[in-house]
């Protein structure tokens, strides 16, 4: 039976002509490069290389060999990548995305289709536009953000949404005031500057003309752990806090402000090796 391994190895020397260039293409030790090549000579009986100082030179037979298996080779790695390709995603995660929702989103893809391969790398928003943007990862999870921070080949999928609005812990002082009536100064904590939430805060305090307002930008993290020990108003996502708000450790403030619509979803880039990862995600709301 013809070992399809041993010739595509054998091609890829011939394309290198060297054994640790070979190696580092196949991502296997060069020992069991020169194993597999003497298998194959062993095989078909015939020397496939002569070893030089300058690389490894193909034989006669090795030449003829080659010149009738390069092309049927390279198709069948071509069909081989392919494969791959439309079986493995990598998603990125925004840190603070709920685990709970986006577990729910990988089951749906699975099922989707049951072949997927799913890797996950979390991060911030930033990072993440630029991993997407580089191809590094091939599709992102997260609110949907200002147009300004990624770039035009960067596409959005609507998959449901947040809620943004002001929150305390059970003890604060603040839940029997009215935030927006107060003339003390007032600091309010919210996402980083580059969030969707953060830039709502702003457009709030702006068109409130609230003097006494300060906003104060930090990671969710650091957010919530101020919310343990110390009696803050943090304008944060409801489905970022949604078991201490069932438990009763942290308040919603009562304000005039609606709690305001985010729409959560998939960014992918519209150049990505992944043709159908738009229909992917349409196919999971």
């Amino acid at each position: 039976m013809v070992d399809l391994e041993l010739y595509r190895i054998f091609k890829t020397v011939a394309d290198e002509e060297n054994l640790t260039r070979a190696s580092e293409k196949l991502n296997i030790s060069q020992p069991a490069v020169t194993k597999h090549i003497h298998n194959l000579e062993n095989e078909l009986k015939v020397k496939l290389f002569t070893r030089t100082r300058y690389g490894m030179i193909l034989t006669e037979d090795g030449k003829k060999i080659y010149s009738q298996i390069k092309d049927p080779i390279s198709v069948l790695v071509n069909v081989e990548n392919s494969i791959k390709q439309d079986t493995s995603l990598n998603l990125g995660i925004h840190t603070n995305f709920p685990q709970k929702l986006y577990s729910i989103i990988i089951d749906k893809l699975k099922q989707k289709d049951t072949n997927l391969d799913i890797s996950i790398e979390k991060t911030y928003t930033e990072n993440m536009f630029q991993l997407l943007e580089k191809q590094e990862i091939d599709a992102y999870l997260s609110k949907k953000q200002p147009e300004n921070v990624h770039d035009n080949s960067i596409k959005f999928v609507p998959l449901g949404y947040f809620h943004d609005d002001f929150f305390v812990n059970k003890g604060s002082k603040y839940l029997k005031k009215n935030i927006f009536n107060e003339k003390e100064h007032i600091t309010i904590y919210t996402l980083r500057t580059v969030s969707s939430t953060s830039k709502r805060l702003e457009k709030i305090v702006a068109e409130k003309k609230l003097k006494n307002i300060e906003i104060k930008n930090a990671t969710f993290s650091t957010i919530f752990e101020k919310m343990q020990t110390e009696d803050i108003i943090a304008y944060i996502t409801e489905e970022y806090i949604t078991d201490d708000l069932d438990k009763g450790n942290i308040k919603r403030l009562s304000t005039s402000i609606k709690p305001f619509e985010v729409e959560y979803g998939a960014y992918y880039n519209t150049n990505n090796k992944l043709k159908n990862i738009k229909k992917l995600f349409e196919n999971i709301k």
